[in-house]
């Protein structure tokens, strides 16, 4: 028998999952499905729809993310993005808003075989770490201070729609919100989505955010605003690379 006066068991798990439940202001970022880089030509198109295999995973993802509540969908304007959001928009009654700075990098790789995409990402890669900061190896790159000036800038126009709006406050990044408990979806991609992760954190951008926050085909992550201090919010990342729909629809 329990004595009298100690505490359940599990009921600090309890708690603490009831304190993370509370309706916070939330970001869902869910990157696309699996695209058909290389349709009947062989060669990679600039902006592919997906693949059989994508679709059954936004409608995975879809069937996952609509039973939560959802204020706002957002969307790159890219197909395999607004493909993949598609599901989730008819699951929820919600329509897709199109942010056009939510695309990906600018690589400069369209038009290539599938071995040599492999290889341009490859000996781009392997460039001296400096290098880095001026996107991929191609005159028609976009670099990646630009790339994270645009995805900070687009994170912050979607929320300034919801009420929210930062400020620097020693060296902090503190947010406050005008509509507490929005929650909102972004439907983009592996690049914009790790930049969006490191911008909300407020930690130091490095021109590898990709691998830094790196997820997989129609993974998402959470972050929620947390009350920290005696004026604002910080936010927290909840969940990252979620991949249980997937595997529960056998798509993993």
């Amino acid at each position: 028998m329990q004595e009298t006066g100690q505490p359940e068991a599990g009921s600090t798990a309890r708690r603490e999952a009831n304190q993370r439940g509370a309706l916070h202001p939330r970001i869902t970022l869910l990157r696309h499905g699996e695209p058909d880089w290389s349709p009947a030509s062989g060669r990679s198109v600039r902006d592919p729809a997906l693949t059989p295999y994508g679709r059954a995973q936004a409608q995975a993802a879809a069937a996952r993310l609509s039973r939560e509540p959802i204020d706002a969908i957002y969307v790159s304007p890219t197909r395999r993005s607004i493909e993949t959001a598609a599901p989730l928009a008819e699951a929820t009654g919600l329509e897709l808003t199109i942010v056009n700075s939510l695309a990906e990098i600018e690589t400069g790789a369209d038009g290539l075989s599938l071995s040599e995409v492999d290889r341009y990402f490859v000996e781009g890669s392997q460039r001296p770490l400096a290098e880095h900061w001026e996107g991929w190896p191609n005159p028609e790159a976009e670099s990646f201070l630009d790339f994270h000036a645009r995805v900070s800038a687009s994170i912050a126009d979607v929320l300034s729609r919801h009420g929210a709006r930062s400020q620097r406050e020693h060296d902090f990044e503190i947010w406050n919100f005008d509509q507490p408990g929005q929650q909102i979806v972004i439907a983009a991609h592996c690049g914009t989505n790790a930049v969006a992760i490191t911008h909300l954190l407020d930690i130091r951008p490095r021109p590898w955010e990709w691998l830094r926050f790196e997820s997989e085909l129609a993974a998402y992550s959470v972050l929620q605003a947390r009350e920290l201090g005696p004026r604002g919010s910080v936010w927290s990342l909840q969940n990252f690379n979620e991949v249980d729909h997937l595997v529960a629809a056998g798509l993993r």
